[in-house]
């Protein structure tokens, strides 16, 4: 029996450890989520700004564009105003000039904030590239690291589940069914006690249940919680 209660307590250390690594392993996929979401952001925001820099060189040559037009009608319309036969029609020629006019410093306005945003933005572009390379480095360090440590407690988990298996067979049948049964009430079979008390409910032994337990000579379970109870002496080496 003797060896029996051991192996109840290998077997119990090992479901505990398939637990803690089953629930590590479950953590980390939302962990590399994050990792990644933070790598993509950096990435779009950088692209953002270097794309606002193209964006407004665009821009800018648009609005060239926009004032050689105005220029050109501006142009033809003074050609005009030689032609006219009525102060009316010189009049409205002569709206239309101004009006043109007011639309190239409107626009010439516009481009010198292009002018400035893109000078702002060349300032402070290249300290962005460099912090953003930094950024994302750390995080695909973390992200890389998450990965291996995920393979890690896959491998981990897959040798304590065998050795939980190699142990588990070495139990008599009936000790195995005790055991499942209380494990699926449960969620852990095995209890050691301390200090006189049931480690799984906390319940305190009466010297008589201790004293049983102490003989370690038979498969002995809670009053309480119905786990299994096994003493081990405190003063002996591990």
């Amino acid at each position: 029996m003797e060896k029996i209660l051991d192996l109840l307590i290998e077997i119990q250390l090992a479901d505990d450890e398939i637990k803690g690594t089953q629930s590590a392993i479950h953590t980390i996929p939302s962990k590399i989520d994050l990792f990644e979401k933070e790598i993509q952001q950096a990435t779009e925001s950088l692209q953002e700004r270097q794309s606002r820099v193209q964006e407004i060189r665009k821009t800018y040559k648009m609005k060239e564009g926009d004032i050689a037009e105005n220029e050109s009608k501006i142009t033809k319309l003074n050609a005009q105003t030689f032609a006219v036969k009525t102060n009316e029609e010189y009049r409205a020629i002569i709206n239309e000039i101004d009006f043109l006019k007011t639309e190239n410093t409107k626009i010439e306005d516009t481009m010198m904030n292009l002018l400035e945003e893109e000078e702002t933005l060349k300032a402070t572009l290249g300290k962005a590239e460099s912090e953003t390379a930094e950024y994302i480095a750390v995080r695909k360090e973390k992200l890389n690291t998450m990965i291996a440590e995920k393979e890690a407690l896959r491998e981990k988990l897959d040798a304590t589940k065998a050795c939980f298996e190699h142990a588990f067979a070495r139990l008599p049948d009936a000790v195995k069914e005790l055991y499942q049964k209380i494990k699926k009430v449960r969620g852990n079979a095995v209890c050691l006690i301390e200090d006189q008390t049931c480690t799984g409910c906390s319940s305190i032994l009466t010297p008589q249940q201790l004293n049983e337990l102490k003989k370690r000579n038979e498969i002995l379970t809670c009053d309480n919680c119905g786990r299994i109870l096994i003493y081990t002496d405190p003063d002996a080496s591990p």
